[in-house]
C-alpha cells in the first residue's frame, strides 16, 4: 500500500522546476526520435530529465520515500520514451510520417536511372546484332556500339539479328528477328 501512496506522493510533491524540467526533457527527447538530427535534442532532453529526477531528490517532502519515487519517475519516464519510439515506427510504416528520413517513399532521381547510370532509350526500336551468345544476357551491337543486353524469352546465338525491345535504366532487353 506504501507503493501506490508514493506515487500519489510523486505527483502532488511536485515542484514547478521538477514539472518544467520533466516535461521539457520529455518533449525534446520525442522531438529527437521523430525528427532525429544532430542529437541535440534528445542530449538536452536527457540532460532535463535527469535535471528532473535530481530536482525531485531535492525538494522532497517528509513522507517521501526518494528511492520508491526515483523508481516510479525512471519507470514511467522509460515507458513514455518507448511509447513514444513504438508510435514513431508504426506510424512511419503506415504511411503517416511520409517526410520522416526512416522509410523512403520516392527519390530524387527516376527510378532505375541515377547519375551512374548510362542513358539508353535511344536504343528503343534499334536493330543489330547479337555480338556474343546471349543465353539470356550477353553482348549486342547496334551501329557498331557495343552493350551488354537482355534476351527476351530464348537464347540468341552470336551473329542473329536482334531488336531492342525495352529499355529500363541500364537494362536492355532485346529479342530475336528474322
Amino acid at each position: 500500500m506504501d507503493f501506490f501512496l508514493q506515487i500519489g506522493y510523486l505527483f502532488t510533491n511536485m515542484t514547478w522546476p521538477v514539472i518544467v524540467c520533466l516535461i521539457v526533457g520529455l518533449v525534446f527527447v520525442m522531438i529527437e526520435i521523430f525528427q532525429p538530427g544532430f542529437g541535440v535534442f534528445g542530449t538536452v532532453g536527457l540532460l532535463l530529465l535527469i535535471l528532473g529526477v535530481v530536482l525531485r531528490v531535492i525538494f522532497r517532502q517528509e513522507e517521501d520515500n526518494v528511492l520508491a519515487q526515483i523508481f516510479i519517475l525512471l519507470f514511467l519516464i522509460s515507458l513514455i520514451i518507448i511509447g513514444g519510439f513504438i508510435i514513431m515506427v508504426k506510424s512511419s510504416k503506415m504511411g503517416w510520417l511520409s517526410r520522416s528520413p526512416f522509410i523512403e517513399k520516392s527519390t530524387a532521381v527516376s527510378p532505375g536511372i541515377s547519375e551512374g547510370t548510362k542513358d539508353y532509350t535511344y536504343l528503343k526500336d534499334k536493330i543489330g546484332y547479337a555480338a556474343t551468345d546471349l543465353k539470356p544476357t550477353g553482348k549486342i551491337n547496334i551501329d557498331g556500339v557495343v552493350e551488354d543486353a537482355y534476351a527476351e524469352g530464348f537464347f540468341i546465338k552470336k551473329g542473329e539479328g536482334i531488336k531492342v525491345v525495352d529499355v529500363k535504366g541500364g537494362k536492355i532487353t532485346v529479342r530475336r528477328i528474322e
